[in-house]
């Protein structure tokens, strides 16, 4: 159970990620190297000087220097910053060239120095009195850029600005392996201004931005905010961002006005430690989806709190409306995420129509009322897509408290919704607890069947809330034959390992036949 870009930018013909893997076979006209030692560099650090010729045994020195070189310097070139190295500075620099190539990137990555002892840190980049750490925007009207990598550094604001800022028109950026802390905004990819007439190639939208194996933490307001065509957030680390109760997130997807965007990927991210306030509480949604997205996966990430560390706003993932204007998602995908321990709801939904909520793992071991999964999360407003196809499946469900909760509610509004091969326990000896929370019309559902939810400590929670036990339900809507009342007999519920304990577990092969995810957690095709 447990399972068209417009038509005036350029066209390209191989796929960028793959030329990222292919760039150390291309020729380079230069690579151009800067060392400075202020504050925490390393004891050995011998800084450079501007009026060098920026080479390997003569490099450039100070940070505005690196961007000068960058804003002229050619496609396919790099500046390079010393391993142990650090800079100051309290200049806005915007890093902009219109040269880089989304297939001949412009690179800003390390070296080791020939200094160097082999235990020099990634070069430390301190940026004071508010000012941004890479701004890759244009001033004015938009004018396409694209093409920029940008690597291994460690990125250390004043808690004001954004590490990395995306805006104005800029395509086929990949920020790897960076870590990004005491901003304002980790990642603030944002919208753009009207196009410059006389550039043709500008559509004024960001597309293609990848953010990978980086680690954004401890700053203020959002770890990262805004959304484009077809980002990539995978496989980073982000902890401690946010202060505004309600407001701020560790991830915030929040669309341009008016626009859709299409095929957002979240995958592979830790998130811990969500808008913590004074009192030590996360307060918010930790990955939280505003505005109009189609073609979204957000998968194989690990949401997580400290028992005793939430209020009951503390959410793992939503998706829905926070906008004044109309909100849609089609086609959503959340799949094989763990979910540990948050607040009052593991996976909320609103205004989404054909969306999948698969194969995930949600625990919560709070102290408080909750819901593992609940479509819809609120009340619709005027405009916003309706809630219809809500796809429940293959999720392992373990709630451990002593307060009226529901695994699965999908309900309220909308057709086409099914919940199938779930496998839910309860713990605790609430008699308000209920398995499923469905008040449609049973013709609003194509099946709810095949699940699994066991109470052993209370006598009178419900299979399906003001149906009273699994078998009035039956009667009473027809669905829900193959379903049971038995122990799922997860492997190590404790810590979180809500997979069969052996072949002979309930929820071995008691799937629906046809409804079923095709893969299980770990992406591999089930028995047929």
């Amino acid at each position: 159970m447990i399972k068209i870009q417009s038509s005036v930018k350029r066209m390209h013909k191989i796929n960028w990620i793959v030329l990222l893997f292919m760039f150390p076979l291309m020729g380079r006209s230069a690579d151009f190297y800067v060392c400075d030692c202020e504050i925490n560099s390393d004891t050995n650090c011998l800084a450079g000087n501007d009026s060098n010729d920026g080479g390997l045994n003569h490099p450039f020195q100070s940070l505005t220097k690196a961007n000068q070189t960058f804003n002229t310097m050619s496609a396919g070139d790099l500046v390079r910053f010393c391993k142990g190295g650090a800079w100051l500075t309290s200049t806005n620099l915007r890093w902009v060239n219109a040269l880089c190539q989304q297939d001949n990137m412009c690179l800003i990555s390390d070296y080791t120095p020939l200094w160097a002892s082999g235990d020099e840190q990634k070069p430390l980049l301190t940026f004071q009195n508010g000012v941004s750490g890479f701004n890759f925007a244009d001033s004015g009207n938009a004018e396409h850029e694209e093409g920029y990598l940008i690597e291994n550094l460690d990125l250390t604001g004043s808690h004001n600005g954004s590490g990395v800022a995306i805006a104005n028109d800029v395509d086929d950026v990949l920020l790897n392996n960076l870590s990004i802390t005491n901003f304002r905004f980790g990642v603030n990819l944002g919208s753009s201004n009207d196009c410059n007439p006389a550039d043709a190639t500008c559509d004024a939208k960001n597309d293609r931005i990848t953010l990978k194996d980086s680690t954004i933490q401890f700053n203020d307001i959002q770890g990262w905010l805004g959304s484009a065509n077809d980002v990539k957030i995978l496989n980073n680390y982000f902890s401690d961002n946010g202060s505004r109760a309600t407001f701020d997130h560790n991830i915030y997807i929040s669309a341009p006005s008016h626009e859709v965007t299409n095929g957002i990927v979240i995958s592979g991210n830790e998130l811990h430690r969500n808008n913590f306030n004074e009192e030590g509480f996360c307060s918010s949604v930790s990955l939280v989806v505003h505005g109009q997205h189609n073609n979204m996966v957000i998968k194989n990430n690990t949401i997580w709190e400290d028992v005793g560390t939430v209020l009951s706003g503390c959410w793992g993932i939503g998706i829905d409306g926070g906008h004044s204007e109309p909100e849609s998602f089609t086609n959503i995908l959340i799949q094989s995420n763990s979910i540990i321990n948050m607040g009052r709801v593991a996976i909320g939904l609103g205004s989404c129509d054909n969306c999948i909520v698969e194969n995930n793992t949600l625990v919560n071991n709070q102290d408080l009322s909750s819901r593992a999964i609940l479509a819809p999360d609120r009340t619709l407003a005027t405009g916003d897509l309706p809630l219809n196809n809500i796809t429940v499946r293959n999720n392992s469900i373990y709630i451990n408290n002593s307060f009226g909760s529901t695994g699965i509610t999908v309900g309220g509004t909308g057709n086409n919704h099914s919940i199938v091969s779930n496998a839910i326990h309860y713990t605790g000896n609430s008699n308000a607890f209920n398995c499923l929370d469905v008040d449609l019309p049973v013709a609003s559902y194509l099946d709810i069947d095949n699940n699994l939810c066991y109470t052993p400590n209370t006598q009178n929670a419900e299979w399906a809330n003001n149906f009273g036990s699994l078998s009035q339900w039956q009667l009473n809507s027809g669905f829900s034959n193959h379903s049971s009342e038995t122990n799922p007999d997860f492997f190590d519920p404790i810590n979180h390992l809500l997979w069969a304990a052996n072949q002979d577990s309930a929820m071995v092969n008691a799937g629906h036949l046809t409804l079923s995810s095709p893969l299980d957690y770990n992406n591999i095709q089930r028995d047929s």
